[in-house]
């Protein structure tokens, strides 16, 4: 009796941590699109052609390149050209790098093999905004976002085949993912 008394009690706890785990990371949490302007944003990005889920070792890459150039990025992005399912998976193609503040775009090698740099113009575009808590928050972000922004932009007869961007800006604690706005 008592073994089953425990058993019960270690199955409540644990039941109760996963509901806090999952509210803590946004889970339960309805996010809303909006359109405001949003920009601009100097990016240093390498492309990468593979599953969206494999980036990271390339992001990590090029911080360590600015990093090395004196460049403490605090803002990631990554910019999505292609909607999971629709090419096979390790053909996805995407832009991921980080965001660089006015005061280190000096430091940028605009000749480095390490990366490339564009300009994201300021322009209005769909957001929608998530919590950032921690690298989960990585994977529970696009299952609670990208459906409402996509009904969003089909509401709205907005062309839903324009690249996806997030900006992991982890001084406010926000992942914003965005659309360009485009009929």
């Amino acid at each position: 009796m008592k073994f089953l008394k425990n058993l019960l009690t270690t199955i409540i706890i644990v039941i109760i941590l996963l509901i806090i785990g999952r509210w803590y990371l946004g889970w339960f949490s309805t996010p809303t699109a909006t359109e405001k302007p949003m920009g601009p944003y100097l990016v240093a990005y390498v492309h990468f052609t593979w599953a969206y889920d494999k980036v990271w070792p390339v992001m990590t890459k090029l911080y360590d390149a600015l990093s090395g150039a004196g460049i403490t990025a605090f803002t990631g992005i990554g910019i999505y050209y292609d909607a999971p399912g629709s090419v096979t998976g390790n053909m996805l193609n995407s832009d991921v790098g980080a965001v660089i503040a006015p005061a280190d775009s000096n430091k940028l090698d605009k000749k480095s093999a390490d990366y490339k740099i564009q300009t994201i113009t300021r322009s209005t575009k769909v957001v929608v905004e998530f919590p950032y808590r921690n690298s989960f928050s990585y994977m529970v972000g696009p299952i609670k976002v990208y459906p409402v922004m996509t009904a969003y932009m089909k509401e709205k007869g907005y062309n839903l085949e324009t690249p996806r961007i997030e900006l992991y800006d982890l001084t406010a604690k926000k992942i914003y993912y965005m659309a360009d706005v485009i009929k």
